[in-house]
Parts: structure tokens; sequence; C-alpha cells
């Protein structure tokens, strides 16, 4: 759709102009949006968490897969996700928007309105970023900033052998829900409601901050990585930045009945989608197996799900799966990539 939109300063006006402040977060905001930077005030004993995503039209999404709101929520998520991956509080945002002239004005403000009510869910706050135009497809980055108790930060590098490996939820969904948004006889409107718990996975995903926070604020080492390119190239990341070996169990992947369903009538390997999918945006970490049974009882007391999928040993890098017939295989490193398209 083109039409005529404000200029630059106008747009930027009218989208943030929408946007709330959490009480909680005023008075640390010296500067926000509206001057050539914001600033914002630091914590004593806290370290700053920073990380940056960008989501590009028809590599990362499609109007056909997602609403406006929707892009904005995700947008956002994948780097709360990120912060959370870190154990971090996710505070401030900066959005930087390359915008063609086929969105309209009420699209964009839908995009940054996506992001504003999540943002409300995890008291955040847009004190910035940038908007310019463009010729080619929509561009959205985001800049989120967050902040974790000093020397609290959770790594990948973390695991040791005799460690367990565990996930704070069911993965494969959004895979299975690309899928289905894939399929051009529905359309977002027009999916059977049995399959829309999988298609929001994809759409509307929630990262696990509270999980998170429970780890890095549990006194124990934890190594951690959300899963934002399937499971499989996650646990790789922590086994070649710890250098072990990953052992997981088919058995033990947690797979949402919804999951398994699609699948069957589909005639897709659920674990497929758990391992390669990809944007499921669960944590995936390592704690040692003494641990086990502290970890479980304050997720459980805190009605978070907590799944052990495995134990990691000593040896070269290298994730193993031991599926239920009894064989044991290496887990291919692959998932989502930007530069080979494979998922």
């Amino acid at each position: 759709m083109t039409e005529n939109r404000r200029d630059e300063f106008g747009l930027i006006s009218y989208v943030t102009g929408r946007q709330k402040v959490p009480t909680t977060l005023r008075k640390r905001i010296t500067v926000g949006n509206g001057d050539d930077a914001a600033i914002v005030a630091g914590r004593v004993n806290y370290e700053w968490v920073a990380c940056c995503d960008t989501m590009v039209e028809d590599v990362h999404f499609k109007r056909q897969t997602m609403l406006p709101s929707d892009i904005g929520h995700k947008a956002l998520a994948s780097n709360i996700s990120d912060v959370a991956a870190m154990g971090g509080i996710p505070l401030f945002y900066l959005v930087s928007l390359g915008l063609p002239h086929t969105w309209s004005e009420e699209e964009v403000a839908e995009i940054y309105d996506g992001m504003g009510a999540l943002a409300l869910r995890y008291n955040m706050a847009l004190i910035g970023g940038d908007t310019v135009a463009v010729s080619g497809p929509l561009t959205l980055t985001i800049t989120v900033l967050g902040e974790v108790e000093r020397g609290h930060g959770l790594l990948r590098s973390s695991a040791r052998p005799g460690d367990a490996v565990f996930l704070t939820g069911t993965v494969g969904d959004s895979g299975a829900g690309l899928d289905i948004l894939l399929q051009e006889r529905w359309g977002i409107a027009n999916i059977p409601a049995e399959w829309m718990p999988l298609a929001n996975r994809h759409r509307l995903p929630e990262p696990d901050v509270q999980a998170g926070r429970l780890l890095a604020t549990s006194g124990i080492r934890v190594a951690l990585n959300d899963i934002s390119d399937g499971l499989a190239s996650e646990a790789w990341e922590i086994a070649q930045a710890s250098n072990v070996r990953l052992e997981l169990e088919e058995a033990a992947i947690p797979l949402s009945a919804p999951i398994l369903h699609y699948a069957d009538v589909s005639g897709n390997n659920a674990l497929d989608w758990a391992f390669y999918g990809g944007e499921d945006y669960r944590l995936v970490g390592c704690v040692s197996a003494k641990h086990k049974e502290n970890i479980s009882r304050a997720f459980a007391e805190r009605e978070l799900p907590l799944y052990w999928i495995g134990e990691v040993q000593a040896g070269s890098p290298e994730v193993r799966i031991h599926w239920q017939n009894g064989e044991s295989t290496t887990l291919p490193k692959k998932g989502y990539n930007h530069f080979n398209e494979e998922r």
C-alpha cells in the first residue's frame, strides 16, 4: 500500500508518542526520545547487557505469516530472549526502521504498537532510534539494553563434565507454526483453532526472562543459551564454547500435544522442528547434576516449566542424541543460518 506519509520526524513523533514509559523506569531516563541520544542511569553493582537483532521482510517474515503488530512483538521478543539467556533484566530499547513506500503509516504504527505492548509486560521503555526510507524490503533493527548483577551474567562457556542439561519449555512449536502459516489454503485469519497455539508460538513468542533471572540469582554455575536457531544449533554453541560433549536423550525432548498431533496429520517429524526449526526462544542450559533437585524445586515453586534432557561429558565438542531405538548419533549442527538459508 502506498500513501502520503508524514516526513521522518513527524512519523517518529507519531509512532513513539503511542508508547508508554513504565513508572519504574522514569527516574532512570535522564534524556529520552527527542534529542541526539538518550541518557539513562545505571545502578551500582550491576553490569549492562546489550544486544541487537535485525528482521528483514521476506527473510525473517512474510506479510502472509505476520501481522504488523506481530512483527514488532517478535523483533523485540528476540532481543529480550538474548537478555534472558544472560540472566539479565531487559530495560530499554532502540528501534531502527528501514521503511519502503509499500508500508502505510498505520502499519508502521502497528509495528510499534506490537513492540510497545510487549515492552509494557516486561517493564521496558523505548528511548530512541532512527527511521529511513529504503527502496528494498522493510528492515527492523532493535537494540536492547538490560542489566544483570555484577559477575552474575550467564555464559555459554560455563558447562562442565558432570552437568545436567535442561530446557525451559517445549521446542519445535514455532517451526511447526511457520509450516502452518505458510499453507496458502488458510492465511492467518482462517487457521483452524486446533493449530492456532502453534501459529501463535511462531508469531507471538514469549521470552523466558523469569527463568533466566531465577538461574542468574541462584548462586550456582549455569551455562545458558536461548533457542533462536534451533535446539541442535544452540546445544552445539554450548558444547563448543565450553569444550565439552552434550549427550541428549530423544525420549526427554519435550514436545507439546499440538505439535505431535500436527506432525501426525501432516506427515512430518516433530523432532525435526524441535532440533532445527528455531525461534522457540526457550532456554537451554547446563548445571551441576548435584543441583538438579534444588533447581527443579525452584522452578516448580514459581510454576515455571523445566525439563532435564541429557548430560555433559568430557570430550571434543559434540552434541550426541541417544535415540529410543538404542542407537546414538551425532546431532548435525544445523539450524537457521542467514548465509546458507538452511532450516
